[in-house]
């Protein structure tokens, strides 16, 4: 029986890189992209390591995110898992422009709506595909104390396109889930390294619920170990 596929956006470190080391501990098939800029990164030896197919996917950039999908072909996609973003800064809401806001919004909103536009086909090719898209509390509205306008806009943004396409496709029956996942508080270079889970059990568990998750819990805001979060 043939391996199944994974593929991860921004998988050159931190939560990305993690993911596919697990899934190839389980025998996935492991597909991960990096920016064109980043190819000559050193942080791209390790994906190279594992033995991942190397997409170049930019989530400003829809043209690239095609290309990449024509690169991988029309063979089925079994887990699409968007995790490229950028760093929550800045606190203050009067500190943001209007060039941030959009930037901020393209590269974790409008990006993974494309690179699941395009990747559809193969997702739909699959007995089961699966959308995961990396969010965060942040995007939770119920639960904003205020500060970081811009990342709390674009993770709000993703949980609601995630919910849409999740509604959607059970309409038209068709076998596709997509989940909003918030990773945990782990210390990676997004991060700053400012916080203490452990990055490895967070990421062991998120591929635990990646693996066993269901149409019934399509649509679903969560956190990396199942238990729901609120809007």
């Amino acid at each position: 029986m043939a391996a199944k596929t994974v593929l991860v956006v921004g998988a050159n470190r931190g939560i990305g890189l993690n993911l596919l080391r697990v899934f190839r501990s389980r025998g996935w098939e492991i597909f991960g992209s990096v920016r064109s800029e980043t190819m000559g990164d050193e942080s791209v030896n390790d994906l190279k390591a594992l033995g991942a197919t190397i997409l170049q996917i930019d989530f400003k950039d829809e043209s690239a995110i095609i290309e990449a999908a024509k690169s991988y072909g029309s063979g089925p996609l079994d887990v699409l898992i968007n995790c490229g973003g950028v760093g929550v800064e800045p606190e203050s809401f009067v500190a943001h422009t209007a060039d941030l806001l959009i930037e901020q919004l393209r590269i974790m909103a409008v990006g993974p709506f494309l690179t699941t536009k395009h990747f559809l086909p193969n997702l739909e090719a699959s007995p089961a595909g699966k959308i995961v898209n990396i969010s965060s509390a942040f995007g939770s509205i119920s639960g904003n104390r205020g500060g970081y306008l811009g990342y709390k806009m674009a993770k709000a943004a993703l949980n609601q396109q995630t919910r849409t396409v999740a509604k959607d496709m059970q309409k038209q029956g068709k076998n596709v889930c997509a989940i909003m996942v918030h990773p945990g508080a782990v210390a990676t270079k997004l991060s700053g390294w400012n916080f203490d889970e452990d990055l490895y059990e967070c990421v062991t568990s998120m591929v635990d619920l990646i693996e066993g998750i269901t149409m019934e819990r399509s649509g679903e805001f969560m956190d990396f170990d199942g238990t729901p979060r609120a809007f």
